[in-house]
């Protein structure tokens, strides 16, 4: 009986390991056994070898394979909570268009685990274009690589400190957001936002901009005075990735390093003055301008009045 048995595993094994049933076969039991233990050992190992190809294929694209699961996770939490399809279709577009920003997130986790003066580098060349178009922080940096200025380590690692300080805003198209005290650049999208919170009927066209990739605003954010800012709150006509740079980490990140070099709170004092008498005067021209056109506008109004009450005279004059 026990021969019936072996034949019966040697059947069992290369039916399971899909291995066939061949033309040639086993003639006695010595060769029935060697065969089944050739099967499963062979079984096992293409197992092994499938296995490692399917995990080097799927090593190959991590970003793609954290996307996938976090897109099942979400149909699968729509389906649960009885998401409506309007909704559905925009968080598929949202998550979607996310899946740059959380590649770069992973990048970011990557530079974290450099030795500080390698990221510092790295995380420059990825952040000197926008820098560049800060006016402040462009001077900073030019005197970091000026040989002549006595700071320009601490300057260098300022600016590296404020790159790295960098916060990402993630915001939905037809999304308002935006708050004071804020610097705002503009890595993915279009973003609509008004230039100047002062509505007046002369240059009306000009109180709206749409920024591009690239653009940079709300350089004011250093400024203490909440008239002198320009409007914080801005519309995403598309999805929208943005870095941002809160007034109190700016300003920590300036006393941190103004114990090795005192001339960077100068430096920083004195463009926020400067900047302060610049909005001071444009926002006392918009007031005089705002007093102009209303007194203009009462004198119109006085003289269409004056028309009216002298047009029954001038009818009984007139034959």
């Amino acid at each position: 009986p026990w021969k019936l048995y072996v034949q019966s595993f040697y059947f069992v094994s290369y039916t399971i390991t899909s291995v066939g049933y061949g033309d040639i076969g086993p003639q006695n039991i010595v060769e029935t056994i060697v065969l089944t233990w050739i099967v499963i050992i062979s079984g096992v190992l293409w197992t092994l070898v499938l296995g490692e190809a399917c995990a080097t294929i799927s090593a190959m694209k991590p970003d793609e394979v954290a996307f996938r699961s976090t897109m099942d996770d979400l149909n699968r939490m729509m389906q649960d909570r009885l998401v409506p399809l309007q909704m559905k279709l925009r968080l598929r577009t949202f998550f979607l268009a996310r899946k740059t920003a959380q590649r770069r997130q992973r990048q970011m986790q990557i530079i974290d685990g450099m030795s500080p003066g390698l990221a510092g580098e790295v995380v420059m060349e990825l952040n000197r274009v926008w820098i560049t178009k800060v006016r402040f922080l462009d001077n900073i940096l030019k005197s970091s690589l000026s040989e002549s200025h006595s700071c320009g380590s601490f300057f260098y690692a300022f600016i590296v400190d404020v790159s790295r300080s960098m916060l990402t805003a993630i915001h939905a198209q037809s999304e308002v957001f935006g708050q004071p005290h804020a610097l705002y650049i503009l890595r993915r999208g279009l973003v609509w936002r008004r230039q100047d919170s002062t509505k007046t009927k002369i240059y009306l066209a000009d109180l709206h901009v749409v920024n591009t990739v690239g653009g940079v605003w709300g350089v004011d954010f250093v400024l203490v005075d909440l008239h002198l800012l320009e409007p914080a709150e801005s519309l995403a006509l598309t999805y929208v990735e943005a870095m941002m740079l809160k007034r109190d980490t700016f300003l920590s990140l300036v006393e941190r390093h103004d114990i090795y070099c005192t001339s960077l709170k100068a430096q920083v004092r004195r463009f926020c003055a400067w900047l302060a008498f610049q909005r001071a005067i444009l926002r006392k021209a918009k007031r005089w301008r705002m007093k102009l056109e209303l007194e203009q506008a009462q004198m119109d109004k006085v003289a269409v009045l004056e028309q009216g009450a002298l047009a029954p005279l001038i009818r009984v004059v007139v034959p």
